[in-house]
């Protein structure tokens, strides 16, 4: 018998993240409401302490479900239970639909618990990091970093003119538009971007499955210019709540912002621009524009006013850094069992590396640390935990994500 995954071709962990997160079409009011990002990222932790991996709730017993959920915190231990657990984990029918259509629309999934899932969101959100990306186009532009263009559905005429003007500087400068896809500043920022040869990431707030079909956007998708994705239903209708949602996966997938317009106190990309601030990523904003004086507020927060010479833009070091400061630690704590398990059988950090999807400087750093903690010796150029270092192996478990 084909089962679900198998006909989508996508992983048996990706179905059960599937089947636990996504929506899944219009749902029941009395049927179980998937699981939030925090919630799915309780119980990925829960699997790991089980040394079980999201495949294996496809066909838990009661029993077993029951024990994941005894290990959840005290914080999502009432909302995650058993029963709902199963009721979600019963909807294969629906997934199988819901994957038929977006499949046959050209629309691809990564989840946490795959090779293909942004590295970015990892490494800058940690255990923020949603559970799905949706997307259509390719893939490999969720790599590229780029600059987050942002700002109004309505741009005034000047700003619409310096929007087409990053859109050109940034294709000629081999830099990547990262924008939130909707009408205005975004769209003009990417479509402009993409005609002059250059790439654009969209990060979608509203229906993926709708806006893919798009001319002005279909156009580059098919030429590999233009990649949307969102970690939202891809038949998603637009909410306020989804659009300011999606603004910290736009800075997380770029190196800087820009705000081109916006209005002081109100409005997602307002809002997204101080969140970021707040976190350290490098943010620019177009000033000496009568129509924003909004755009000028944010220089209080500490933004910086965008260069004459766009290449300007370019002159801070910081971006790859900024926004992982403000989880790392979570992130060290989160994925220390999980290092140390796989460090029973003494592995190079290269090795280490491809094993966790962990960049070389995150690997480098947290080996450090472990060794100067007391907890990894290196021998050679293989690092193992000091408790076996005698040459006892332990079971590896790989990352969920």
């Amino acid at each position: 018998m084909t089962t679900v995954a198998e006909s989508a071709r996508i992983s048996s962990d990706a179905s059960a993240i599937l089947l636990l997160c996504a929506t899944l079409g219009k749902r029941h009011r009395d049927a179980a409401p998937p699981l939030t990002p925090r919630e799915y990222d309780a119980l990925a932790e829960a699997l790991r302490r089980h040394d079980l991996r999201p495949q294996h709730l496809l066909h838990a017993e009661t029993a077993t479900l029951a024990n994941v959920v005894g290990a959840l915190p005290a914080a999502v231990h009432k909302s995650v239970t058993p029963d709902r657990l199963a009721a979600l984990l019963e909807r294969g029918g629906q997934l199988a639909l819901a994957l038929s259509k977006w499949t046959s629309h050209g629309i691809w999934i990564a989840t946490r618990a795959d090779a293909a899932y942004p590295s970015r969101y990892k490494q800058k959100l940690g255990r923020a990091a949603p559970p799905i990306v949706f997307g259509i186009g390719e893939r490999s532009l969720m790599e590229n970093g780029g600059i987050a263009v942002v700002g109004s559905r309505e741009p005034d005429p000047l700003s619409e003119s310096f929007t087409r003007r990053v859109g050109e500087w940034s294709a000629r400068s081999g830099v990547q538009v990262v924008s939130g896809a909707a009408r205005g500043v975004d769209e003009i920022s990417m479509v402009t971007c993409a005609e002059q040869g250059g790439t654009a990431l969209g990060v979608v707030g509203e229906s993926l499955l709708r806006l893919s079909t798009r001319r002005e956007f279909r156009t580059h998708i098919v030429t590999n210019r233009l990649t949307l994705i969102s970690s939202y239903d891809p038949e998603a209708p637009f909410t306020a709540a989804n659009a300011m949602g999606r603004n910290r996966w736009v800075y997380a997938l770029a190196d800087r912002g820009l705000v081109v317009a916006c209005s002081e106190g109100r409005g997602g990309t307002w809002a997204g621009a101080v969140e970021a601030l707040k976190h350290g990523v490098p943010v620019f904003v177009k000033t000496g524009n009568p129509e924003r004086p909004g755009n000028d507020a944010l220089l209080r927060y500490g933004a910086k006013p965008a260069p004459d010479d766009l290449a300007g833009l370019l002159s801070d070091t910081a971006p790859e850094t900024a926004l992982s400061a403000l989880v790392e630690l979570d992130v060290f704590s989160a994925v220390l069992p999980i290092v140390l398990t796989a460090l029973r059988k003494p592995k190079t950090a290269k090795e280490l590396g491809s094993m966790l999807e962990l960049t070389p400087g995150q690997v480098k750093a947290w080996l450090s640390r472990l060794v100067a903690d007391g907890k990894v010796v290196k021998t050679g150029p293989r690092f193992g935990v000091v408790e076996t270092a005698s040459g006892a192996e332990g079971r590896q478990i790989p990352l969920l994500g």
